[in-house]
């Protein structure tokens, strides 16, 4: 179920992109959309727990506008893909500075909406197939690629352990035998016993990677200079 959130304080504009999401996106995907009539009411729900995969905001509202509310949903949910939504092309720069998806003036409404979404639902659904299943103990736990950090074995230890977006889970098993079932060129192994999510990296600095969520990885000196051109490989062409 792919989850999309509207968020504009004209019942008119909300009404028009719901209208358009059902007539050509909702029939042929499994979707939920909800409307919100400000980015206040929005936020209090995520703060609340509730989610959404896609988010299209208006820029321009009453006390807290589509730029700021996109600076706190990042915060908070840093996977969503906002889509601002505005009556005036000079704000298109702001969609860059927080890293949104795309902009679409309120005039091209009706013929650029339909694409905008069908290549973030496509986006989407590609990213949730992307999964492995590994045996915690007496548990069997779903892990999506996107939400897995990194991976490390300590010398000596019996057990890989996967730290994650929402805690670590561990298995009794070799990293390397980890990394042949996750079968993806996304992790990257950066250290004797340490294997990073190329995906996660925010920035690398001396021989340290930093992750989302404030982690930090090591790298060895043998293996610096391969990482570096992978990763710069991957941010050139991603």
């Amino acid at each position: 179920m792919i989850k999309i959130a509207i968020v504009d304080d004209e019942e008119q504009t909300r009404e028009q992109i719901l209208r358009t999401l059902k007539e050509n996106i909702q029939e042929q995907h499994e979707v939920e959309i909800k409307l919100y009539a400000s980015g206040e009411s929005f936020f209090e729900e995520i703060q609340k727990g509730e989610t959404a995969d896609i988010l299209f905001t208006d820029i321009q509202m009453q006390q807290l506008d589509g730029v700021e509310l996109g600076k706190l949903v990042r915060r908070l949910c840093p996977d969503m893909y906002i889509v601002f939504i505005t009556s005036y092309e000079e704000y298109a720069a702001e969609s860059y500075r927080i890293e949104a998806y795309q902009y679409i003036l309120k005039q091209d409404l009706e013929f650029r909406l339909p694409g905008v979404a069908e290549q973030l639902i496509e986006k989407l659904q590609k990213q949730k197939k992307e999964f492995c299943i590994i045996k915690d103990g007496t548990e069997q736990v779903k892990l999506l690629y996107k939400d897995i950090l990194y991976l490390y074995k300590s010398k000596g230890a019996k057990y890989v352990n996967y730290v994650t977006t929402q805690g670590v889970v561990r298995e009794r098993t070799s990293l390397e035998n980890a990394l042949k079932m996750l079968n993806s060129r996304q992790f990257l192994l950066v250290e004797r016993g340490y294997a990073v999510n190329i995906k996660q990296i925010c920035r690398v600095s001396g021989d340290t990677i930093y992750l989302e969520k404030g982690y930090e990885v090591p790298v060895s000196k043998a293996r610096l200079a391969e990482v570096k051109r992978e990763i710069n490989l991957y941010w050139r062409n991603s």
